[in-house]
């Protein structure tokens, strides 16, 4: 499991989180792509995390791991941080290698919004990052939804 995106929602630029504390998503990288639906976690304001059981699309719980070991540390390094200045709401686009936070989902498929698997309300769309931005060689993109009354993410992965 890699820590995909850890923001603090204290931080001003994030106040539309309405978060006092740190949101932590996490995911195998591996794994997302061949799920059953979306990978779930569930985060605590001081950063911790425990991550729900997900199934593959064939419903086994394991599969092979195509992730050298070279690209979990890299995944564990990654050096993105928020700008310094903001961007426009549509900036993320699939033919760009551009992550966004906040925003709107430019989906590579059909959209999939993700509803709580807690309280079944909606989730809020959160934050895309392109496979290839964090893993040389990968394609598709991750898009990232949170419940903030239950603090639950959730993660699911799109490519053509």
């Amino acid at each position: 499991m890699v820590d995909m995106l850890v923001l603090d929602g204290r931080d001003e630029r994030l106040t539309f989180l309405g978060l006092d504390g740190i949101l932590t998503a996490t995911c195998c990288p591996n794994c997302a792509g061949f799920l059953d639906g979306p990978a779930f976690n569930r985060f605590t304001l001081d950063g911790g995390v425990k991550v729900f059981p997900s199934k593959t699309f064939d419903g086994s719980e394991k599969m092979d791991c195509y992730v050298r070991p070279e690209d979990y540390k890299a995944l564990t390094e990654n050096p993105f941080v928020l700008g310094k200045v903001p961007v426009p709401l549509f900036y993320g686009a699939p033919c760009e290698d551009v992550n966004t936070i906040g925003g709107f989902a430019n989906w590579v498929q059909d959209w999939e919004y993700t509803v709580c698997p807690h309280c079944g309300k909606p989730m809020k769309y959160l934050a895309q990052i392109q496979w290839d931005t964090v893993m040389d060689g990968t394609e598709g993109t991750l898009y990232v939804e949170f419940c903030p009354d239950c603090q639950i993410v959730s993660m699911q992965h799109q490519q053509t």
